[in-house]
């Protein structure tokens, strides 16, 4: 058998620790219960465990009794688009765009890959602590040399160190609501950002997945709604409208260079999204009256969690933690309750080890890029209030 190297691109990307870790919780779960009597309480992943609201099952199964379950067209369905452009005109205030702005792909993650692939071999940034998924998968799979340019500890910006970074990389990851800490960035801060990036000729790719999951009254504000075609807005259907599995986003660029090349690589990877999807999809955002039904009850649930574990976890001392203004993560610092006689190793996982052991599921910090090993993300997407008061009284336990 001839030996060959295979693709570096394929060799060099890890699926996400979050996959990892919930393997590890499956394998726990059973021996902690029996030994306890208690159940595993889940932070680690960002599903959603509200169902997809019956009106867009209904418009799926509608569909595929029309018949669409043909080839779809090249970028997109029309209905899907012209749906896309209402939205982004209303919620996003994005003027001036066509059918012929948006590429329709399979979640936000395809509208990502596809933005990174613009850049494959060349500099990027992004804030740290970054979404997984970028730095285990697009960074190496499109061979981007990727720059963390850390949040401070409260998750401000540093403009310093964000423009000294921008002079040398070709474009900018943003990523509000952010995961993992849960800040929505004000439109003061994207339009400095922006206004950075301008000056550096510097493109943005916006992660907006969570855009429409913000609490106590705040604003999302998309770096699109600013006319300038250095701007890729990524999209998803997967937050909004608690469709994680039916993997539906879109990407949206004033660039026609980016928007042609990026309906190419669509092409090519997937040939388009399953067209019964499009028009489910389409019917999820044209129909306001039941998407705000649906949206209202989801985000208030969402505040009551987000409400009871921020509380919480105030009560420990020593736990430093910001109250997160979007997303439904928190990402909580342990710096003063680590023992000053760990290496650098072990202290990646200490604080995740000890939660494990009592069998509390979370993600380390070190998940998240290099610069918050002290901290662990808690995600409240599937985690309902009973299980949040349990799980802090056994943080208590271990840290109190």
């Amino acid at each position: 058998m001839n030996k060959i190297e295979f693709s570096e691109s394929l060799r060099t990307i890890r699926m996400s620790p979050i996959i990892s870790i919930s393997e590890q919780v499956r394998k726990r779960a059973p021996d902690f219960q029996k030994e306890t009597g208690k159940k595993f309480i889940l932070f680690q992943r960002g599903e959603i465990d509200f169902p997809t609201p019956r009106y867009i099952v209904d418009a799926a199964k509608k569909a595929l009794d029309d018949g669409y379950t043909k080839y779809p067209k090249s970028g997109g369905e029309d209905p899907l688009k012209d749906a896309i452009l209402e939205k982004l005109r209303t919620y996003n205030k994005v003027e001036g765009l066509t059918r012929e702005n948006i590429i329709c792909t399979y979640g936000s993650q395809e509208a990502l890959e596809l933005s990174f692939k613009l850049f494959e071999g060349k500099k990027g940034a992004g804030f740290a602590p970054c979404w997984s998924c970028i730095l285990e998968n697009f960074v190496p799979y499109c061979k981007i040399d990727f720059t963390e340019v850390p949040l401070q500890a409260d998750f401000s910006v540093d403009y310093a160190k964000l423009e000294q970074t921008l002079k040398g990389v070709a474009f900018f990851y943003l990523n509000s609501p952010h995961n993992p800490t849960g800040k929505l960035f004000t439109e003061e801060e994207v339009r400095r950002i922006v206004d950075l990036c301008r000056r550096c000729g510097v493109y943005i790719i916006s992660d907006e997945a969570y855009e429409r999951i913000v609490y106590d009254g705040r604003s999302h504000f998309s770096p699109l709604s600013i006319d300038d075609p250095l701007i890729l807005g990524a999209y998803t259907f997967s937050k909004t409208y608690a469709m994680t599995g039916w993997r539906l986003g879109y990407l949206v660029t004033r660039n026609p260079d980016i928007a042609k090349l990026a309906r190419l690589g669509d092409y090519t990877q997937t040939a388009g999204v399953v067209t019964f999807l499009q028009h489910a999809g389409a019917e999820a955002l044209r129909n306001r009256q039941e998407e705000e039904k649906a949206l209202t009850l989801m985000v208030a649930e969402f505040q009551k969690r987000r409400d009871a574990l921020y509380n919480g976890l105030r009560q420990i001392g020593g736990i430093q933690v910001e109250k997160p203004e979007g997303a439904f993560y928190l990402f909580p610092n342990f710096t003063k309750l680590m023992p000053s006689n760990l290496d650098a190793e072990k202290r990646k996982h200490y604080v995740y080890d000890r939660l494990m052991e009592k069998g509390i599921a979370s993600v380390y910090g070190s998940a998240f890029g290099k610069y918050f090993d002290d901290n662990v993300r808690l995600s409240f997407s599937t985690t309902p209030l009973a299980d949040i008061t349990e799980a802090i009284e056994r943080m208590k336990q271990v840290f109190a």
